[in-house]
């Protein structure tokens, strides 16, 4: 079965669901497809077309014209920032009009929230979170806790930075914002300042997920991604008091140690989700 993955290409959830997925599951991948030659006199022959996050209007339309099956594999592709304050009304009328537009023969969600919300839509939904990401070491659990750190953009951050940074002063301790690797910190934040629809409930687990394959002890917000892929070795925040209990938490050895191998053990693989994900595409391509 030929598929095509294809995505602007410049986004991380393009290089984790479109490169690192696509080369899993045996895809062609072409980012911004609609810019390269061979995709351009060679459509016909894919069963499915994979398309991620924000696929341009006349890729939709050429697809459409050859009648290539189309997948839309959403993530997070609602309009940002704003969008990150909308309501749930809001998100599910840019959602509709979005499957209006692209057609879909089936929908990728990132959380069960979100397959859910595009449940009604009358096509296949997979609810698909994300993987580890590939070449992850595996966190040392150092006897003492000195460094606290966030991956990703310092925006979706916000105003927990300052608290953070304050806090672990007042430990001796020190916060760190994209570190070299997630290895190198003893407790790793998933934390978002936006409390919009979308981000509690269709942001993805991908945070979590590193936390996970690497065994870095890890403070989540209650967010559908990291509630539904939980291993139980997290530990769960929303208010400043409860990030400060959190901290408390995590400091001693005993603890990270327990907490990171109950989070290893539950360590979303990119092999193990490449078959579930081929086996579904299969039966809608049986099917579309």
């Amino acid at each position: 079965m030929k598929i095509l993955m294809t995505g602007s290409g410049s986004s991380g959830s393009w290089r984790i669901r479109g490169e690192q997925l696509g080369a899993a599951i045996g895809a062609d991948v072409i980012p911004r497809a609609t810019e390269v030659k061979p995709y351009l006199h060679g459509i016909e022959p894919y069963a499915l077309a994979i398309l991620v996050k924000r696929p341009p209007l006349d890729l939709i339309l050429r697809l459409q014209r050859f009648k290539v099956p189309i997948v839309w594999d959403v993530v997070d592709a609602w309009p940002q920032p704003d969008g990150n304050d909308w309501g749930e009304r809001r998100c599910a009328a840019w959602l509709a009009e979005r499957i209006g537009i692209i057609k879909p023969a089936a929908i990728v969600a990132a959380t069960q929230a979100m397959a859910c919300d595009c449940a009604s839509f009358g096509v296949p939904v997979m609810c698909l979170p994300h993987h580890v990401r590939p070449g992850l070491g595996v966190n040392p659990i150092r006897e003492r806790v000195t460094k606290v750190g966030y991956e990703g953009g310092p925006q979706y951050l916000g105003d927990w930075r300052p608290f953070l940074e304050q806090a672990c002063a007042a430990r001796g301790w020190t916060f760190h914002v994209e570190p070299q690797t997630i290895t190198d910190l003893d407790i790793v934040v998933a934390l978002r300042d936006q409390r919009g629809y979308a981000p509690r409930n269709w942001k993805s687990n991908v945070k979590l997920a590193n936390a996970q394959g690497s065994g870095t002890p890890v403070i989540c917000n209650f967010e559908a991604g990291y509630v539904e892929t939980q291993s139980g070795g997290e530990v769960f925040a929303d208010s400043r008091a409860e990030v400060l209990a959190a901290l408390d938490t995590l400091t001693p050895l005993a603890e990270r140690q327990a907490r990171s191998r109950q989070l290893r053990a539950a360590a979303p693989t990119l092999e193990a989700v490449a078959v579930r994900y081929l086996d579904w595409l299969r039966g809608v391509a049986q099917k579309a």
